[in-house]
């Protein structure tokens, strides 16, 4: 079995009747503290590195996507969700109106359940992705409030999803992407749904939003894992360092001579006034010509 953090993970799901006297502190060693309370389970490991797609990377792999998969990775891209809470969604939670969705339960591999955290059910703005659900909900068979938007199709992705009365498995989305990542010379191990919600929480914060506002978008209930999923870039330090750099060369420190802005307006002044003198005398030399 592995060890550390998933190992308890492990236990929870495959071995109730062990965990679950732990957990709910049913046995007892030292007063009131479960026996679990001073294990030092580590630190939480990821078989794969973290990373995200560049903005190009990220367009010409939906470039290359096909509904209702390129929908369903255009929605983690843009509202940061959780593949779970995108193929959870049915059609009472699209407000065309208001454009938005409601995140209020999950789907994992056909598992109907509530979102991950209380925090996690939120309203999310669609932005220029309305019209896209509108168009792909008008193409739908079945569209009852309480049926699937991403319903499963005819075999379509796999072996799990082929009853139009159930939600479509992430397994078909993560093989269209891969694919199309490989097309687009951009795949990696562990690319995925969740690597696109990564890629918003991260773009959300260089656009100009806060990491209070990408955290509560995503669902996130501390800031603190907000920052785990933020990514900066290359790119982005260059761009913070420059603006750091410039705005620093434009003061001057006391008792010295003008800023560099300073100068160059100096300079340009100067140019102009001698440029209305040089057409003062010309004119003058005109008249006397005349």
């Amino acid at each position: 079995m592995p060890s550390g953090f998933w190992t308890a993970r492990e236990m929870q799901c495959h071995c109730p009747p062990l965990a679950r006297p732990c957990r709910d502190g049913i046995v007892r060693e030292e007063g009131k503290r479960p026996p679990t309370a001073k294990v030092d389970i580590g630190k939480r490991s990821f078989r794969f590195e973290k990373q995200i797609l560049s903005w190009e990377q990220t367009a010409d792999v939906l470039g290359r996507l096909e509904d209702p998969n390129k929908l369903v990775i255009e929605t983690c891209v843009a509202t940061s969700t959780r593949i779970s809470e995108v193929t959870g969604l049915m059609i009472k939670h699209f407000d065309p109106a208001t454009r938005t969705i409601r995140i209020v339960q999950r789907n994992w591999r056909g598992d109907i359940g509530a979102p991950k955290t209380e925090g996690s059910k939120r309203v999310l703005a669609l932005g220029n992705l309305a019209e896209r659900y509108r168009e792909w909900i008008a193409k739908l068979d079945r569209r009852g409030p309480n049926d699937w938007i991403f319903p499963q199709s005819d075999k379509h992705g796999g072996p799990h999803n082929g009853n139009l009365g159930k939600p479509l498995w992430d397994s078909g989305i993560r093989k269209a992407l891969h694919e199309a990542a490989k097309g687009a010379g951009c795949d990696f191990p562990g690319l995925g749904p969740h690597s696109f919600r990564r890629a918003n929480i991260t773009w959300r914060q260089e656009v100009g939003g806060s990491a209070i506002e990408a955290g509560k978008i995503a669902g996130h209930s501390e800031v603190d894992m907000t920052g785990e999923y933020t990514f900066v870039g290359i790119d982005r330090q260059e761009a913070l360092t420059k603006a750091i750099q410039a705005r620093l060369a434009n003061i001057t420190p006391k008792g010295a001579g003008p800023t560099p802005n300073e100068a160059r307006r100096e300079q340009t002044t100067r140019a102009v006034a001698a440029k209305h003198e040089k057409a003062k005398v010309v004119a003058i030399n005109s008249k006397e010509a005349a």
